[in-house]
């Protein structure tokens, strides 16, 4: 029996390991796959995206009555989620509900106090 030389045990370990790695890698995508991903939602979302805006003090107050309301309810939540309630809400309107909803605020200029 001849003796490996110092490469050829370590070309040969290597290719063990590959080996031993392919085989878990293919258990696990056979346990993985055979099972339906869980449906995308919003709370699956890989990350949020931070912006800031301006509004008249009635309508940051009416956030609050609107949190308060929830509460009520027995649902908590924050200022994020009943601004972007409200973007769904607009999203389900028709083009002229749309026009019609926008037009009745208050224009207010970026940054500035009302």
């Amino acid at each position: 029996m001849s003796k490996k030389s110092f490469g050829e045990q370590v070309r040969a370990t290597i290719d063990t390991e590959d080996q031993a790695l392919k085989a878990r890698l293919e258990k696990a995508d056979s346990v993985l796959l055979a099972r339906p991903l869980p449906p995308q939602n919003e709370k699956a979302t890989s990350g949020v995206i931070r912006d800031t805006f301006s509004m008249p003090p009635a309508d940051y107050s009416l956030i609050a009555e609107l949190r308060t309301k929830a509460a009520r309810a027995g649902h908590i939540a924050t200022k994020s989620d009943m601004v972007r309630a409200g973007l769904h809400a607009l999203s389900a309107l028709d083009e002229q509900e749309l026009v019609k909803a926008i037009s009745i605020l208050v224009r207010v200029m970026p940054g500035r106090k009302v």
